[in-house]
C-alpha cells in the first residue's frame, strides 16, 4: 500500500513538473526552428556566393533551394508551390525544379505511415486503410492513395502527414515574432497590419489541416455547381472519412500540371476540345462567377484542376475555400471591373470602401500611379505581361496610401496567382483585359440577377444587388466609354 502510495507521488510529481516545464519547452523548440530556418537560409546563401561562376549553377542551386524548402516544411512548400507558376518572377530553370513540390515530394516511410494510420484511423476505415501501400502523390500537407472501394469504386484518399499542424503553428509563432520585430521596416504600413496578415494565413493553412472542413466545402460546391455540365466536383464520403483521412471519387484526366510539362515537351495529346477554352471556362466558370455564390475556391494550383478525356474541368482539392462579406464582394467587383476595362475610377472606388477610418491619401497621386499602372496592362496578351503582377501592384499602392482590403480579397488574389500562372504556360496569347471588358460586364449584371435573385436567395442577395446595381449606370458608363476609346486607338 506504502510502495503504491508512493508510486502515486512520483507520478503526479513527473506529471506536475512536465506542466510547468511545458512553455520552457516550447519556447526551445521554437529556438530550435528558428536557428534551423535560419542556417539553411545561410547555407544557400554560402552556396550561391561560392558555385555561382560554376557551370550550369541555375540548375544546380534551383535543386539545392527546392531540397531546402522541402526539408523546411509545408509552410516553406507552399512558398515553393506558388513560384513553380510564375515564370515571371523567377527564371524557367527555377519554375521547372520548384514545380516537383506541387506532386512530388517525398514520402513518409512506410513503417512510419503504417504506425501513424493505426493512430490515426477508426473502425470503418480499417478496409481502406489496409490497401494504403504507396502514395500516387505527395504534397506539402498531405500524401493521396489510389484505392478500390467493396462496391468496386475508385476511390482517393488523402492522408493528412503526421506532425504538419505543429510545424505550421510553430513556424507562424517565428514569423508573427520575426513581424514584430521587423514590421516598421515594411513602408508606411504598421506591424498590427502585418501580423493580422500572417495570423490570417495560418489560419487558413490550419484549416487545410482539418478535412473536416473539406467534407463541408465539397458539398457545397456540388450542390451550387451541380447546374454546370462541364464542371466536374467529386462526391465525398463522410463514414469513410476524419480529421486526417479525407475519401473522394477518383477523378481519371489529365492534370494542369502534367498538359504543362507535356506542353513544355512539344508532347500534347489531340484533344476532341480546345484547351484554350477549357482555360477560358475555368476563369469564367469557377473564379469569376464565384464572386456571385459567395465564396471561392483558393488553391487552383495546376495539380489540384484536371481536364478529363471529354473536355469536362475537375477540382479535387477543397481544403480552402472563402467566403466574402457583401462589402467584399462589392468591392472586389469594382476592383476587377476596373483592372479589365482599365478604369482607375471603379478601382479607386472599390479601395475607398475599404479605406481605414481617418485615413489620408493624396488623391491626385493615386488617381495617377493607378493610370500608369492599368497603361502599361491594358490589352497586352499573358505572355507579355503578368496580370498577377498588376493586381499585385495595385494593393501594394492601395496599402501604402492607407487602404486595406478584406483578406477574401487577398486570399482570392492568391488564387488569381495559381490561375495567371497556367495561363501563362498553356494560353499565353489570352488577354485578361480585352476578355474582362467584354465578357465581366454581362457576367456581373445578368448572371447576377439570373442565378441568385430567386425567391430562396432573396432575403440574402436583395441588398447585394442593390448595392451593386445602384452605381450600375455611372459604371457602365465609365467601362463603355474605355471599350470604344481601346477600339478607336485599335483601329
Amino acid at each position: 500500500m506504502t510502495r503504491t502510495l508512493r508510486k502515486g507521488r512520483r507520478l503526479r510529481f513527473k506529471k506536475q513538473t512536465l506542466v510547468r516545464n511545458a512553455p520552457f519547452v516550447e519556447s526551445a523548440r521554437s529556438g530550435m526552428r528558428f536557428f534551423t530556418i535560419v542556417f539553411a537560409i545561410l547555407r544557400l546563401l554560402t552556396y550561391r556566393l561560392i558555385h555561382r561562376r560554376r557551370k550550369n549553377f541555375d540548375e544546380q542551386f534551383a535543386r539545392e533551394i527546392r531540397e531546402t524548402l522541402e526539408s523546411l516544411g509545408p509552410v516553406y512548400i507552399k512558398l515553393g508551390q506558388i513560384l513553380s507558376m510564375r515564370p515571371d518572377y523567377i527564371s524557367d530553370v527555377y519554375c521547372h525544379e520548384f514545380e516537383s513540390l506541387l506532386d512530388a515530394g517525398k514520402p513518409i516511410p512506410r513503417s512510419k505511415m503504417r504506425t501513424y494510420l493505426k493512430c490515426i484511423s477508426h473502425s470503418g476505415q480499417k478496409e481502406i486503410v489496409a490497401q494504403l501501400d504507396h502514395p500516387v502523390a505527395v504534397a506539402s500537407l498531405s500524401e493521396v492513395y489510389k484505392v478500390t472501394s467493396a462496391s468496386g469504386t475508385t476511390l482517393a484518399v488523402k492522408v493528412l502527414r503526421p506532425g504538419v499542424r505543429e510545424m505550421v503553428r510553430q513556424d507562424f509563432s517565428i514569423l508573427k515574432k520575426l513581424i514584430k520585430l521587423i514590421g516598421h521596416r515594411f513602408g508606411r504600413t504598421d506591424r498590427a497590419h502585418w501580423v493580422d496578415l500572417v495570423c490570417e494565413i495560418e489560419k487558413w493553412l490550419l484549416e487545410e489541416t482539418n478535412y473536416f472542413y473539406e467534407m463541408r466545402n465539397i458539398e457545397a460546391m456540388r450542390r451550387d455547381l451541380v447546374s454546370f455540365d462541364n464542371i466536374i466536383i467529386p462526391r465525398a464520403y463522410p463514414e469513410l472519412s476524419s480529421k486526417n483521412i479525407f475519401v473522394m471519387d477518383w477523378i481519371n484526366g489529365y492534370s494542369m500540371l502534367e498538359l504543362i510539362r507535356m506542353k513544355r515537351k512539344g508532347e500534347l495529346p489531340e484533344f476532341p476540345f480546345s484547351l484554350e477554352e477549357k482555360l477560358e471556362e475555368l476563369i469564367h466558370d469557377v473564379a469569376i462567377k464565384s464572386l456571385l455564390r459567395g465564396y471561392f475556391h483558393a488553391d487552383l494550383n495546376p495539380a489540384n484542376i484536371i481536364i478529363t478525356n471529354d473536355g469536362k474541368i475537375a477540382l479535387i482539392d477543397f481544403g480552402l475555400i472563402k467566403f466574402f462579406s457583401k462589402e467584399a464582394r462589392r468591392g472586389t467587383i469594382l476592383f476587377l471591373l476596373g483592372i479589365t476595362s482599365n478604369s482607375p475610377e471603379l478601382i479607386f472606388k472599390s479601395a475607398e470602401l475599404f479605406a481605414k477610418n481617418g485615413s489620408s491619401y493624396n488623391r491626385e497621386e493615386v488617381y495617377e500611379d493607378l493610370s500608369k499602372l492599368l497603361y502599361d496592362y491594358s490589352g497586352m496578351p499573358a505572355k507579355d505581361v503578368s496580370s498577377t503582377r498588376v493586381i499585385l501592384d495595385i494593393l501594394k499602392l492601395s496599402l501604402n496610401q492607407g487602404f486595406e482590403y478584406p483578406w477574401s480579397l487577398i486570399l482570392y488574389t492568391r488564387s488569381a496567382v495559381n490561375l495567371d500562372g497556367q495561363v501563362l504556360r498553356l494560353h499565353p496569347d489570352f488577354s485578361f483585359s480585352d476578355y474582362g471588358s467584354s465578357r465581366l460586364l454581362e457576367v456581373y449584371t445578368q448572371a447576377f440577377i439570373d442565378e441568385h435573385l430567386s425567391v430562396s436567395h432573396l432575403v440574402d442577395v436583395s441588398e447585394d444587388v442593390v448595392a451593386v446595381l445602384k452605381d450600375l449606370p455611372k459604371n457602365v458608363g465609365t467601362i463603355l466609354h474605355t471599350m470604344v476609346t481601346k477600339n478607336k486607338t485599335t483601329n
